[in-house]
């Protein structure tokens, strides 16, 4: 998780907030917090070759001088967060960007941030739809105005399939989301070029800036004491992510080689991730699938942990914890994949498992940046 402090210097006056969104699993992060340009072309160039894995030396190429040409606008923009996506629409390439900015707001009201930006807005661009919208937010509600217009640009020659500069058209939508410490107003863009595909990305970008949620300190502070992902009520988990779980829970029961009653105790529901947890966000941004095994006599159960402990340590997942025999905690990807939880509830004849997917939110917090 990349971390963010909306504390001030002298935080005795506004409180700080960790700040949270989620944003879809198949968006390809850009390195816009990476500390020097050899850093930055490193990490964009690992982040083609995943976005690209078939794709040709040419394609990647312009994939990578398309998005090191944004890196400094962004950068310079204020932007904390920026990724894009490469979906293949029967057959058809289709992309998105999705940023997001931070603006310092000095000797100003959350709500004189919000009339200054509609004002600004609609002078701006007379010919947008320029809107105060209510988001829900966590625990309740912020306002926020929303802008939905054109913003065509020009692909410069060596991003350009004629190899000549050639004008995009590209659609835009922007919400500017004052935080309530008065200190900052955060603005959430995407873009996209495939107007074909408007309706789809609209949808999905409505989808991210509802899952905006903020905690301060102390909330956080109480908070931390809590370690288990928590669901969430009236959340609904994204199918492809519940689709992944239900992949890793199969490789799982293949892991432990072991029969027993199973028709209790099957459930998969959102959830928030104890690390966002602790952070006092509370909306979810993630997925669990609970399962268990029934009617397996405890030594059988114990000796399938044995099992799974070491076929999945085997096939390169890190062990972050258990008891011999009782439990075991692992995790794909060197920590930030897939996590299975295997437990022996002794006395009982049964094994409760858990298949938690990766967090997709990004989170705010105190620890790298001073705002104000």
């Amino acid at each position: 998780m990349t971390e963010l402090t909306t504390a001030q210097p002298d935080a005795g006056e506004k409180p700080g907030y960790h700040v949270g969104w989620v944003i879809p699993p198949f968006f390809h992060e850009l390195p816009v917090d990476a500390d020097d340009a050899e850093e930055a072309a490193e990490r964009l160039h690992e982040t083609v070759q995943k976005a690209l894995p078939g794709g040709t030396d040419d394609e990647r190429l312009r994939m990578f001088v398309t998005y090191a040409a944004m890196l400094d606008d962004l950068r310079g923009a204020g932007a904390v967060y920026a990724g894009f996506c490469n979906l293949d629409m029967n057959g058809r390439p289709s992309t998105a960007n999705v940023a997001v900015y931070r603006m310092p707001l000095h000797d100003v009201t959350s709500e004189d941030a919000l009339t200054e930006a509609l004002t600004a807005l609609r002078r701006t661009y007379p010919d947008d739809d320029v809107r105060v919208s209510s988001l829900p937010c966590g625990k309740g509600e912020a306002k926020a105005v929303v802008r939905i217009g054109d913003a065509p640009f020009t692909l410069a020659p060596e991003a350009s399939p004629t190899g000549q500069p050639l004008e995009v058209p590209r659609g835009q939508i922007q919400v500017y989301v004052p935080l309530p410490s008065d200190a900052d107003m955060l603005v959430f863009e995407l873009s996209t070029p495939c107007m074909e595909d408007w309706d789809f990305y609209a949808e999905l970008f409505a989808t991210i800036v509802r899952t905006l949620d903020w905690a301060t300190e102390e909330e956080a502070e109480m908070a931390a004491a809590l370690s288990a992902a928590q669901p969430v009520q009236e959340a609904a988990p994204d199918p492809a992510v519940v689709q992944e779980l239900y992949a890793h829970s199969s490789r799982v029961l293949d892991g432990l080689a072991v029969h027993g009653r199973m028709d209790e105790g099957n459930a998969v529901s959102a959830v928030t991730c104890a690390d966002c947890w602790s952070r006092g966000l509370r909306s979810a941004c993630t997925a669990r699938h609970q399962w268990q095994i029934d009617d397996v006599e405890d030594a059988l159960l114990a000796a399938a942990v044995g099992r799974l402990d070491e076929t999945f340590q085997g096939r390169g997942w890190l062990k972050l914890s258990g008891t011999p025999g009782r439990s075991a905690s692992l995790a794909a990807d060197g920590g930030s994949g897939h996590r299975v939880s295997a437990t022996v509830i002794p006395g009982r004849r049964r094994l409760v498992v858990e298949v938690v997917a990766p967090c997709t939110r990004t989170v705010h917090g105190p620890g790298d940046f001073a705002f104000g």
